[in-house]
């Protein structure tokens, strides 16, 4: 029987990673207002179709002496990383101040280095017939760009994020982010040099 799928984190994200202070969490935080209301077991089944189809989902960070490694987490629970919230509005406050407050609360939290290293606060009925989603990632997940992408394909008209491939010989996972985000920039910016010339004039010794 195979073990848990472990794999070297690399130089960037170990080095996001060890700039976690309490006092700058390296955590990326969104805010989305979704309408119409969506419960719970509904966030967490759309979490598991379109987030978990990728393996950093599903990995701890686990730190030695040269780095740090992505291991996956065999007692994976999705209903810790996708949990409800209930507001307590102030006298006089309104349910998107209340939101406002926790938003920022949580933004102080650090997240628990025993887990994958995400989480996704649900506030039901916020309202007017929405809900919010207060998404918290570790940078050394990815960037900001590449995580609202794929945290917008668990919305309805979301494009669904690239299929997971795997390296044949390594058996670890392509880097979702070159392949979605980077590499078609690169490709346009390539289009755009043929179309345009040289970039920098040449310098002549």
């Amino acid at each position: 029987m195979a073990g848990p799928l472990i794999e070297r984190m690399s130089r960037v994200d170990t080095a996001w990673l060890r700039m976690d202070t309490p006092a700058n969490l390296m955590m990326i935080v969104g805010v989305w207002l979704i309408e119409p209301t969506l419960s719970v077991a509904e966030a967490r089944l759309r979490v598991a179709e379109r987030l978990l189809q990728y393996d950093r989902f599903r990995q701890k960070v686990v730190e030695d002496a040269v780095g740090a490694q992505w291991v996956e987490d065999t007692h994976f629970d999705i209903d810790a990383h996708v949990v409800p919230e209930t507001l307590e509005p102030q006298a006089g406050q309104t349910p998107l101040d209340a939101l406002k407050d926790r938003v920022a609360d949580l933004s102080a939290t650090p997240l628990d280095m025993r887990r994958p290293l995400w989480q996704i606060h649900l506030v039901e009925n916020l309202e007017d017939g929405r809900s919010a989603l207060v998404v918290r990632v570790h940078h050394c997940i990815a960037d900001g760009i590449a995580l609202i992408s794929v945290m917008l394909s668990i919305t309805d008209g979301g494009k669904a994020p690239p299929k997971r491939k795997r390296r044949q010989a390594e058996g670890a996972e392509h880097d979702w982010l070159g392949e979605a985000l980077i590499k078609p920039m690169a490709d346009l910016t390539i289009k755009a040099i043929g179309l345009t010339g040289e970039v920098w004039p040449s310098r002549s010794s």
